[in-house]
């Protein structure tokens, strides 16, 4: 016992009743944007109580301060590789922040072809007008894109298309090319005969796989013509239809296979660790070839963060029930299966000890060079997907750690007081830090804001600036990642054709 405890909040618990405290608004906002896909039930949290706790506090916080959403937005899309967070945020900033700072985030927010079309929708879902800057930012950005990226992103059948886009904002055609493409969304079949057979000409020039297993159905042939239109993602996601044609067992599909799978965008893939090991798990289950999964391997290998990190860190995984919820409503992917990714990730770069945690503590015996996906394998099934002792487990482990490093891979809705114990080891002496990543961003933390560094989200490239944290305030080291990044789109039409 200590006869000095941590301070506590107006007595608030966590989800699982352990002592809980509650962070300030933007880092309740920044947790819950990095942790959230904003699709499906959370384990604690449904979709419906998520959606309103993030329009309240995007609403207070951008207006206290719209350059810190601006910062968050900016951060979310390009460093985290989120999207619908991104977007809804831009809405706040153009109905309650400044124009200038809403017009100035959009180009670093829209980076995909249709995620105006998400803004524009959260702005309808909200049941707010659109502003006039709204419109102008639209505007720019369907005459920034390529006329193959808008047909592409045309989205025709949701709740806001590139046609809705093009009736709203009116954007005057930068080009004939744009001039035709517009003519073809708005009119359709009725649209001019020379906007018709250009149109054509475009998608008959740059085809895409969806668009030709739309016109010839899910067939082994339309798929083998696809394939060389798909990237990794795409190729990756569908695997399990490859495998049901029977494509992964011929030879040539296979070589083409191995060779995009190994294509990278910019250095790397738009895939995290956690996609990749989702479908090794899938191709283990479903017999895919040893070629196919040997290329995933190579693929998970090469598309592995820097970690800029040096010295043994204990690193404990959280693998209680909770984290076994879906990322996604739509999607297999656990966060207990981006926790350990991400844990096994560090630990392969700056060894020291892995542990997994639930009712009980769960050693790794395996070594840093192990293959990651032996050391995610082994996490995901060392426990019984209990409760969440985090405190038990750190009072057990830290008398006998040597390093000066712990980082938690949790949701933070923990059972027991993990507050105390890492913080009294964090007082014995002034070189020892802690990182708490906070994958599922729920609303009562089971550590206070000053003592830990804290990071939020899933995002393989959060590991790439641990140490940025030990100087910086939230804004502050967004702000110093994107500078090193560069703020500014890509060219809106390449990236994507």
């Amino acid at each position: 016992m200590s006869f000095n405890p941590v301070q506590r909040t107006d007595g608030l618990l966590t989800h699982q009743g352990g002592p809980g405290f509650a962070p300030d608004p933007k880092k309740e906002l920044l947790l819950l944007v990095a942790g959230s896909l904003f699709s499906g039930d959370l384990f604690y949290e449904d979709k419906e109580a998520r959606e309103r706790r993030f329009a309240e506090l995007a609403a207070r916080v951008t207006r206290e301060d719209p350059e810190f959403v601006s910062i968050l937005a900016t951060y979310a899309r390009q460093v985290l590789g989120l999207r619908s967070g991104p977007a809804a945020l831009l809405a706040h900033l153009f109905w309650w922040g400044p124009r200038e700072v809403a017009l100035g985030t959009a180009p670093r927010v829209w980076l995909r072809g249709d995620e105006h079309l998400e803004t524009l929708a959260y702005t309808k879902a909200q049941g707010w007008k659109l502003k006039k800057s709204l419109k102008k930012a639209v505007a720019e950005r369907l005459n920034a894109m390529s006329p193959h990226a808008i047909l592409k992103y045309s989205k025709k059948g949701h709740a806001f298309s590139q046609r809705d886009a093009i009736l709203l904002t009116h954007p005057r055609p930068r080009d004939m090319a744009h001039a035709m493409v517009y003519e073809w969304l708005v009119r359709g079949k009725k649209a001019l005969p020379e906007a018709q057979a250009f149109v054509a000409h475009l998608k008959e020039e740059r085809p895409t796989w969806e668009r030709i297993l739309s016109a010839k159905g899910s067939s082994p042939e339309a798929w083998r013509e696809a394939i060389p239109h798909m990237g990794p993602m795409a190729l990756v996601r569908n695997l399990t239809n490859l495998h049901r044609h029977g494509l992964l067992e011929d030879p040539r599909v296979l070589d083409q296979l191995v060779a995009q799978l190994g294509r990278r965008k910019g250095g790397r893939s738009d895939l995290f660790p956690h996609q990749w090991l989702m479908a090794l798990f899938r191709g283990e289950q479903e017999g895919w070839p040893e070629r196919v999964l040997h290329a995933l391997v190579e693929a998970l290998e090469a598309n592995l963060p820097p970690v800029p990190l040096q010295g043994d860190s204990l690193i404990l995984v959280d693998v209680s029930g909770s984290m076994f919820a879906p990322l996604s409503g739509r999607g297999e992917a656990t966060y207990a299966l981006a926790a350990a990714s991400l844990g096994a990730l560090l630990y392969r770069h700056t060894g020291g000890g892995l542990l997994g945690f639930d009712d009980e503590l769960h050693p790794v015996d395996l070594p840093p060079s192990a293959p990651l996906l032996a050391l995610v394998k082994t996490l995901l099934t060392s426990g019984a997907r209990g409760g969440t002792f985090l405190g038990r487990a750190l009072r057990e482990v830290l008398p006998g750690f040597g390093g000066s490093r712990v980082v938690i891979f949790t949701d933070e809705q923990v059972a027991d007081d993990a507050a105390t114990p890492l913080l009294r080891w964090l007082r014995k002496a002034e070189d020892r830090k802690a990182y708490v990543v906070n994958l599922a961003g729920y609303g009562r933390l089971a550590f206070p804001e000053t003592g830990v560094y804290r990071l939020a989200g899933f995002s393989d490239h959060l590991l790439e600036f641990l140490l940025l944290l030990e100087a910086k305030e939230p804004g502050s080291w967004m702000a110093d990642r994107l500078g090193d990044l560069g703020t500014t789109a890509p060219d809106a039409g390449e990236e994507e054709a």
